[in-house]
């Protein structure tokens, strides 16, 4: 499917963080061209009046979205809506052939009725759905060559899964924990005093404890790579920091192992894999993966009990770094293109 002319690409909701980062991480990509942007403005601006870091690097007039316009002159679009919105836009694209690469949760979800639990609307593009896949290139690469609607991975999940995966499908971990720490981007770039300066500053605070709308998308995501029903524990914090993902692991072991057999089990699975890292011997920090594609994973060991440690840059791996990754494997490209 790769050829030698650049894709034109779109990126609808290219105002909020994601698609920010999206539009920069496009520009970097040698086989890419943005072709069209969109946002919901009061009056449409060069991207560079709404962002001025972009003076002299990406001066396309960001407008309204217009599905025709943008399926003319586009053959991915990059959907980075809240959620809830995609499912309204996502059908006409597909209709038109193009390939959509989805970062809101609207088709990660498999079950309608927990979908409208958690988000509080109809779902209603269930044939849609089935067809989606979830796009985490270290588990799902193979369908991801395939697809024309991709699912991407939600930050908090895109962390959890590839931290706990590999114990979890060898069936040596249970009861699971997972402590989750975000950067407050994380929340998207909406206004709130919750996320105010003022209120975050040297504060951290727990959230949702029991109904985060990550929690269903982890559980999904590792029953179905494990091959068992799982129920990860799985509490979000807000801390005062403008991006990145860490999340400590507790669980127990189903057997004793010594820390090698911890690290061939990790390197069985991640070896090969271009953004995936490995410490044997330290626990990875937030600092370490910023403003890159890597997720970090690290482990300490003792007896029974297990703790891993995941880091990754919220906006990256766990956004748009990881859609553009999922484009690069569905054109048959270098996965690391863009993002190295």
């Amino acid at each position: 499917m790769a050829n030698l002319n650049k894709i034109k690409t779109a990126v609808i909701g290219a105002s909020g963080f994601t698609g920010e980062k999206l539009v920069e991480l496009l520009l970097k990509h040698p086989r890419v061209e943005i072709s069209y942007v969109s946002a919901l403005l009061e009056k449409e601006s060069s991207f560079a009046d709404i962002f001025p870091r972009f003076k002299g690097r990406f001066e396309l007039v960001c407008k309204n979205l217009d599905i025709d316009e943008a399926s003319s002159k586009a053959e991915v679009v990059f959907l980075a809506l809240p959620h809830r919105i995609s499912l309204g836009i996502a059908p006409l694209l597909l209709k038109k052939k193009k390939i959509v690469i989805d970062l809101s949760a609207d088709y990660r979800l498999k079950d309608t009725k927990v979908y409208e639990k958690f988000y509080q609307v109809k779902h209603t593009d269930s044939a849609n759905l089935k067809k989606a896949v979830y796009g985490l290139p270290e588990f799902f690469r193979s369908k991801i060559r395939k697809a024309d609607l991709i699912a991407n991975p939600g930050c908090y999940p895109t962390a959890s899964i590839l931290s706990t995966a590999p114990l979890l499908k060898e069936q040596l971990i249970k009861d699971v924990i997972i402590d989750a720490k975000s950067g407050i981007t994380g929340a998207g770039r909406k206004a709130s005093l919750q996320y105010h300066f003022a209120h975050l500053d040297g504060n951290l605070y727990t959230y949702k404890p029991f109904e985060h709308q990550h929690l269903p998308e982890i559980n999904q995501v590792l029953s179905h790579i494990a091959n068992k029903k799982t129920a990860v524990r799985f509490t979000p914090h807000v801390i005062p920091a403008e991006r990145g993902i860490l999340i400590t692991v507790y669980a127990q072991l189903t057997k004793a192992l010594k820390s090698q057999a911890v690290t061939d089990i990790y390197a069985k699975y991640y070896k090969k894999e271009p953004f995936m890292r490995f410490f044997p011997k330290a626990l990875p920090q937030l600092k370490d993966v910023i403003e890159t594609n890597f997720c970090d994973i690290g482990f300490s060991l003792q007896g029974k009990h297990i703790v891993i440690v995941g880091v990754i840059d919220n906006l990256i791996k766990g956004a748009s770094g990881q859609a553009v990754q999922n484009m690069n494997i569905v054109l048959g490209w270098d996965e690391r293109l863009g993002l190295s």
